[in-house]
C-alpha cells in the first residue's frame, strides 16, 4: 500500500503543479530582471497590487479541492485494496482470534482447543504467558553465549597459529563467563510455576469459521471489565466464568510475546518520556535554525553571504532529518513498550512525522523575520531544503554506505559464521521512515507552495523518484520485513489530510500578509480568521483570504468527523458490543493447504541473532509452521529446537516437566473426519512384505457425534516401520493434514498380514506420507524452481526444459546409485490411467505398488488396460 500510494501521489500532485502553471506564468510576468532562475514564478518581487484572484487565487484554490477530494477518496481505494490483497493473499491472521482476559489459571491448549472447536477445525492453539522478564533475561543470556564463543574462537586460532592471546582477552573472556554465571542466577531467580496465561492464539482450518467465532463473541467494553453479559447471544463468549476478549489478531511476525505482561502505565509513561524527548530534540533544532535565520536577514544586502547562510539551514535540516528516523527509532525501543511490531512502528511514524513536519516547514517559517519571507534568500533556501529531499536523500539511501561498510569491512573481522551472517541480513526495513518521507515531502510542498507554485513540481518528482528507490532498496538491499497490517496507511492518510488544512492556513496567512513589507501593516491572524489592522488590503487581496478562511473552517469539521467524532460514536457503541469488520468474502483456501505461513509460536527476536528464539517447546511442532529460516551450515541443516529456551542448556537447573510451568505452549490438532465405513486395506506385494503386527484404530466420539482422532505420543506407525510426527503431505499440488493414532492394540497374527484399521484414510495415508514427510526437506534438483499458483498451491518449474509439473522433482545427489527401473516407473505412474476400482500407492521405502480393491490383491506392475 506504501507504494501505491507513492504513485498517486506523484499523479495527483503532477496534475495540481500542471493547475498552477498559470500561475507561474503570471508571477514571472513580475519577477524582476535578475531574479534567480530557480525563483522565476514564485512570488519574489510582487507588490500588493499584483496580487489577484484570477492570478494566484484560483489556481490554488483548484489545487486544494483536488487534494481534499483525494485524500478523502484515498480511504475508499484503501479499502478496495486490503481487500483484494485479502483474497489474492491468505495470511495466518485471516484464520486466527486472539483472546485476551482468559481464565488465567488456564494454561493447557487443549482446554482452549475444546473451547473454540464448536465454530469449527481448529489448527494450533498457542498460549502465551506473562513471563515477559524471564524471556528476556533469558534472550540475554543466548546472546552472550555468542560472544563467549566468538571470543573462543579468535582464542583457539590465535592459539593454531601459534600467537599470544593476550591478557586483555583472557580478561574479556573471564568477564563474560562470570556475567553469564550471575545472568544464569537471575534466571533461575525468575523460575516460577505461578506464571499465568496472557494471551491465547487460536488458528481454525477454515476463514468462515474465524469469522464466525469473532461474531459470536463479540462483546462489549462493559461485559469485559465489569465480566457480566448482555446479550443471550454472547454466551459462547464464557470460559470457567471468564468473559472473553476475542478479537483478529496482527499477523504472527508481528508479535512482541516478551512484552505481554505490561501494563497501560507502562505503556503510557513510555510514551510521554519518549515525546517529552523529542520535544526536547524540536527545542534545540528551533534555536539553531534561529541563529542561521538571524544571520540572513542581518546579511540581506549582501547576496553571496545570504546565499551560503541558507544554504547551510538547508543542509542543517536534511542533516537532521536524516538522523530523526534512527534517534527516534532508538528512543522509541529504549522507552516505549508495545505488543506488536505495527504499534511500534505507528509510534515511530507519528513522532517523525511530527517532528520533520515541525523542523522542515514550520520551525523554518517561525524563525524568518516578516520582512525576510519573500526574499530572495528565504525563498532560495525552502528550494534548497524542497531539492534535497527530493535527491539528496534517495541517493544516499541507494549508495548504502553503512551496510558495505558492515559487509567489507568488519564482517571479514568477525570470529564465527554466526556473527558474519547477522552482518548480511540487509539493511533494517523501517516502514515508517519510509511514510514520513513521502508525508513529510508533502507536507512542505504544499507549505510553500503559494510562494513557490513550482515546489509542486519537485513534490512530485520526489515521490517518483522515492518510488524508484524505494522499489530497488527494497528489492536489493533491505531485509524482509514483517507482515504489517493497514494501520500505518491510515495514519499517514490522515496526516495527508493534515497536510492539506495546513497549506490552507498557510495560504491565507501568505495572501493576508502579502507582500511581507512593512510589519505596521500586518494583519492580525489566528487558526481561523485574518483581520485587516491597517486597512490595506486590496478587493482581490480581502476576496481570496475570505474564500480560505471558509475552505478552512468546512474542512476542519469534517476532517475532525473523520477523524475523531467517528471514533468517539464507535467506541459508546463498544461499550455495550464491538462490532466486526469483515472484509470482502471469506475464502475457501484451507489453512492447511497454505505454504510458507508460520504458526503463533511464541519467539523474541534480537538483532545479533538471525533466527528467533522461541518460547516453548518446539520439539512436536512441524518446522515448516516456524518462523524461523532453514540455515544449512556444513552440510548440517538447523534443528529448529535448538532454538527453544525450554531446553537442558539454558536451563540446567530444572528438568523437563518444570520447565513446563515457566513457558507457553503451542499445540497442533489433526483434522477432524467423519468416520463413514469401515474397510479394510490391502496388504504390500507379498513378495517384498515383511511380516508386522497390525493395528487397530481406537476411536473417541466427540459430543457432536463425529468421531475424534487423538495424537499418538509416538507418533505414526506402520507395518515393519517406525513412523515419525508428520503433519503435511504434498499430493495433488497441495498440502494436506494427514491425522494420527494414539492408541494401538495388538491383534493376532495372521498367516497373510493385514492391517485393519477402521479409517481407512488413515491406513491409505500412511506410507505414502511418511515418503513425502522426508521428500519435503530434502532439496530441489539443479535447474528447479518452486512457486505458488495464484490458488496458493506450489508447483515446480523446470528451467532447463522450460516446463512445469505439480509433483515435485526427486532429489538424488551425485553418484547416488539408483534402482533398476525406478525412474521408468515414476515416469510410467504417474500418467497411467488406472481402471477401477484400482489405487496406486507406496510402500514404506518409497516404492509404487498397485492396489485392486475388487479382488484385495497388490502387484508392483501397473494393471494393462
Amino acid at each position: 500500500m506504501y507504494f501505491r500510494q507513492l504513485l498517486l501521489l506523484f499523479f495527483v500532485v503532477g496534475i495540481c503543479a500542471c493547475v498552477n502553471l498559470s500561475t507561474i506564468s503570471k508571477n514571472s510576468e513580475y519577477n524582476p530582471e535578475g531574479t534567480v532562475g530557480t525563483l522565476i514564478g514564485s512570488v519574489y518581487g510582487l507588490t500588493r497590487e499584483q496580487l489577484k484572484y484570477s492570478n494566484q487565487g484560483q489556481a490554488d484554490i483548484i489545487t486544494c479541492v483536488i487534494l481534499g477530494t483525494f485524500v478523502f477518496a484515498l480511504k475508499y481505494f484503501e479499502s478496495k485494496n486490503i481487500e483484494q490483497i485479502d483474497l489474492a493473499q491468505q495470511t495466518p491472521q485471516d484464520y486466527a482470534v486472539r483472546v485476551t482476559r482468559v481464565p488465567k489459571h488456564v494454561k493447557n491448549p487443549d482446554a482452549y482447543y475444546g473451547f473454540f472447536k464448536k465454530w469449527g477445525d481448529v489448527v494450533f492453539v498457542s498460549v502465551a504467558l506473562n513471563n515477559g522478564p524471564l524471556l528476556k533475561k533469558m534472550a540475554d543470556s543466548r546472546e552472550m553465549d555468542e560472544e563467549i564463543a566468538a571470543i573462543e574462537a579468535t582464542t583457539a586460532a590465535m592459539v593454531a597459529a601459534g600467537k599470544d592471546v593476550g591478557e586483555k582477552v583472557t580478561k574479556k573472556l573471564d568477564d563474560l563467563l562470570k556475567k553469564k554465571t550471575d545472568l544464569t542466577g537471575e534466571v533461575q531467580a525468575l523460575t516460577k510455576p505461578n506464571y499465568q496465561a496472557k494471551a491465547v492464539y487460536v488458528i481454525f482450518n477454515n476463514e468462515r469459521d474465524q469469522r464466525a467465532c469473532l461474531r459470536d463473541c463479540a462483546t462489549g467494553i462493559l461485559e469485559e471489565q465489569f465480566n457480566m453479559q448482555c446479550f443471550s447471544m454472547n454466551d459462547n463468549s464464557t470460559m470457567e466464568g471468564e468473559v472473553l476478549r476475542v478479537e483478529e489478531p496482527v499477523e504472527p511476525s508481528e508479535v512482541i510475546y516478551e512484552n505481554l505482561h505490561l501494563s497501560p502505565v507502562d505503556y503510557y509513561g513510555g510514551l510521554f518520556k519518549s515525546y517529552a524527548i523529542t520535544a526536547g530534540i524540536l527545542g534545540i533544532s528551533f534555536a539553531i535554525l534561529q541563529s542561521l535565520s538571524v544571520s540572513v536577514s542581518d546579511n540581506a544586502t549582501g547576496e553571496e553571504e545570504t546565499s551560503s547562510s541558507g544554504y547551510a539551514a538547508a543542509i542543517f535540516v536534511s542533516v537532521l532529518n536524516g538522523m530523526l528516523p534512527w534517534t527516534l527509532k532508538k528512543l522509541t525501543l529504549a522507552m516505549e513498550v508495545h505488543v506488536d511490531e505495527g504499534d511500534v512502528q505507528t509510534s515511530i511514524l507519528r513522532k517523525l512525522m511530527i517532528a520533520r513536519c515541525l523542523n522542515t516547514a514550520v520551525l523554518m517559517y517561525v524563525v524568518t523575520d516578516f520582512d525576510a519571507q519573500f526574499s530572495s534568500a528565504n525563498l532560495s533556501q525552502v528550494q534548497s531544503i524542497l531539492i534535497a529531499d527530493c535527491f539528496t536523500t534517495p541517493v544516499i539511501r541507494c549508495l548504502n554506505i553503512y551496510e558495505h561498510v558492515m559487509h567489507y569491512v568488519v564482517a571479514p573481522t568477525k570470529p564465527t559464521q554466526s556473527q558474519m551472517n547477522v552482518l548480511f541480513q540487509g539493511a533494517y526495513w523501517n516502514l515508517a521512515e519510509r511514510y514520513t518521507d513521502m508525508i513529510k515531502t508533502l507536507f512542505v510542498g504544499l507549505f510553500y507552495s503559494t510562494v513557490i507554485p513550482s515546489s509542486l513540481f519537485i513534490t512530485s518528482a520526489a515521490m517518483l523518484v522515492t518510488y524508484i528507490v524505494d522499489r530497488y532498496c527494497l528489492l536489493r538491499m533491505w531485509s524482509r520485513p514483517p507482515m504489517y497490517d493497514e494501520s500505518l496507511a491510515s495514519a499517514s492518510r490522515k496526516m495527508m489530510m493534515i497536510s492539506v488544512w495546513v497549506h490552507i492556513i498557510m495560504a491565507r496567512v501568505f495572501f493576508s500578509n502579502w507582500p511581507y513589507k512593512v510589519k505596521e501593516e500586518r494583519p492580525d491572524c489566528n487558526l481561523w480568521v485574518c483581520t485587516d489592522q491597517g486597512n490595506v488590503w486590496t478587493p482581490d487581496q480581502k476576496r481570496i483570504v475570505r474564500v480560505y478562511e471558509l475552505v478552512g473552517i468546512l474542512i476542519f469539521f469534517f476532517g475532525l468527523w473523520i477523524l475523531f467524532f467517528r471514533k468517539v460514536t464507535n467506541a459508546c457503541k463498544s461499550l455495550c458490543c464491538q462490532s466486526v469488520d469483515e472484509v470482502g468474502k471469506a475464502s475457501s483456501v484451507e489453512y492447511r493447504n497454505l505454504t510458507g505461513v508460520s504458526a503463533y509460536v511464541p519467539n523474541l527476536k534480537r538483532d545479533s541473532l538471525i533466527n528467533p528464539l522461541f518460547a516453548c517447546d518446539v520439539s512436536v511442532i512441524d518446522p515448516l509452521y516456524l518462523p524461523c529460516r532453514k540455515v544449512t551450515l556444513d552440510g548440517q541443516t538447523l534443528d529448529p529446537s535448538t532454538l527453544s529456551l525450554s531446553s537442558d542448556t539454558d536451563m540446567p537447573f530444572a528438568n523437563a516437566a518444570q520447565r513446563v510451568n515457566y513457558f507457553g505452549a503451542c499445540k497442533y490438532y489433526p483434522k477432524q473426519t467423519v468416520l463413514q465405513q469401515q474397510q479394510v486395506a490391502a496388504p504390500l506385494p507379498t513378495q517384498q512384505m515383511r511380516p508386522a503386527q497390525p493395528v487397530t484404530v481406537q476411536m473417541s466420539p466427540t459430543h457432536h457425534g463425529q468421531q475424534q482422532q487423538r495424537p499418538m505420543a509416538g507418533g505414526f506407525s506402520a507395518p515393519g516401520q517406525q513412523g515419525g510426527n508428520p503433519y503435511r503431505q504434498q499430493g495433488g499440488g497441495a498440502h494436506q493434514m494427514m491425522q494420527q493414532v494414539q492408541q494401538v492394540k495388538q491383534v493376532p497374527v495372521q498367516q497373510t498380514p493385514v492391517v485393519q484399521i477402521q479409517n481407512v484414510a488413515v491406513a491409505m495415508a500412511v506410507p505414502q506420507m511418511q515418503q513425502q514427510r522426508q521428500v519435503q526437506f530434502e532439496p530441489l534438483p539443479v535447474g528447479w524452481e518452486m512457486k505458488i499458483s495464484a490458488q496458493g498451491q506450489p508447483y515446480y518449474v523446470n528451467h532447463k526444459t522450460q516446463t512445469t509439473q505439480w509433483t515435485r522433482p526427486v532429489y538424488r545427489a551425485a553418484g547416488a546409485p539408483q534402482r533398476p527401473g525406478m525412474a521408468g516407473m515414476r515416469q510410467q505412474s504417474q500418467g497411467v490411467v488406472l481402471p477401477r476400482g484400482w489405487e496406486l500407492k507406496r510402500a514404506p521405502d518409497g516404492r509404487p505398488y498397485y492396489v485392486d480393491h475388487n479382488t484385495g490383491t497388490t502387484h508392483w506392475t501397473p494393471p494393462q488396460l
